[in-house]
């Protein structure tokens, strides 16, 4: 009997999840109907796929094999079923969009505004996450795009369209010791903590690779963050913590409040790109979508 596809993306929670449990959460269904599923994949295939334990479910070797073909199906699956919506509504359907932003200054929010008020009947199911996490969720099918800042070197899967630069800047609040400095320099930055991403971010991976490369330190975080948010701009303003933030940071920020301090070999090179899957075809609404963006792009930061 063909594989339904219902039983492929059972198996898939599965597999992501490792319980049943947590799968059947996920997927809103019971965990017989999980089991079921699973049972009739592994019988089209011959093979056992998850070694049972008493710590729940682990693909076996035939079983990650057959998770990656899977993963082509449901992605395949996914573009179908987007087409044929767009193919019926026109103008109605659904657009998943993943973004690391969650700002109000996010490029993508004018954009939005404009596709909702031209496209009424649509619908947006909005994601967000770091850039890997997003990317991963576009090349699975899961998103349609992914609006995500990305870093010189930095490998990212799938389609990338370019909207803008926007470079990363180290600041200070007016007040700390450093901003009055004609000339900062890297040993300058030693004493103090950082206001930025975890450990495993581009970001830092990038700040750290500079600093290596001068045998300094790797900078202190003492404040970890996703993102750039009004608290952090409140706790930046109060303390002498240094941050590395975007360009675009200072355009929405009293430029009383905040110093840049020039230091050669800190300027990160950002761009922000629009992911989108491997050899995926354009939905009206995807397209009308990088369309906004390229359109309403604001001017790039050297």
């Amino acid at each position: 009997m063909p594989l339904a596809i219902r039983d492929v993306q059972y198996f898939l929670a599965v597999a992501q999840a490792g319980l049943l449990s947590s799968a059947a959460e996920e997927c809103g269904v019971t965990q017989p109907t999980l089991t079921k599923a699973v049972q009739r994949v592994e019988a089209e295939f011959g093979v056992p796929l998850f070694e049972r334990t008493a710590r729940g479910m682990a693909l076996t070797s035939a079983g990650l094999r057959v998770v990656e073909q899977a993963q082509r199906l449901h992605a395949g699956y996914a573009d179908t079923m987007l087409l044929a919506s767009e193919m019926r509504a026109q103008h109605a359907g659904l657009l998943r969009i993943g973004v690391t932003d969650t700002t109000g200054e996010n490029m993508i929010v004018p954009a939005l505004a404009r596709l909702i008020e031209q496209r009424p009947a649509m619908r947006v199911r909005m994601r967000y996450g770091r850039s890997d996490a997003l990317v991963s969720q576009v090349r699975d099918g899961d998103l349609d795009v992914a609006l995500v800042p990305a870093y010189e070197g930095q490998p990212l899967e799938g389609e990338r369209t370019l909207i803008g630069n926007d470079p990363m800047q180290i600041v200070v609040r007016a007040a700390h010791p450093l901003a009055g400095k004609s000339r900062p320099t890297l040993e300058d930055l030693v004493p103090y903590g950082w206001i930025m991403g975890s450990s495993t971010s581009a970001a830092y991976r990038a700040l750290e690779a500079v600093f290596a490369r001068s045998k300094l330190p790797t900078p202190r975080v003492i404040m970890e963050v996703p993102y750039v948010s009004a608290l952090t701009v409140g706790v930046l303003a109060r303390t002498d913590l240094v941050a590395v933030v975007p360009a675009s940071f200072l355009r929405h920020e009293a430029s009383g409040n905040f110093a840049v301090l020039n230091i050669p070999q800190l300027q990160l090179a950002r761009a922000v790109l629009l992911i989108t899957r491997e050899g995926s075809s354009w939905s009206p609404l995807m397209t009308a979508l990088r369309d906004m963006l390229m359109h309403g792009r604001r001017p790039e930061t050297s």
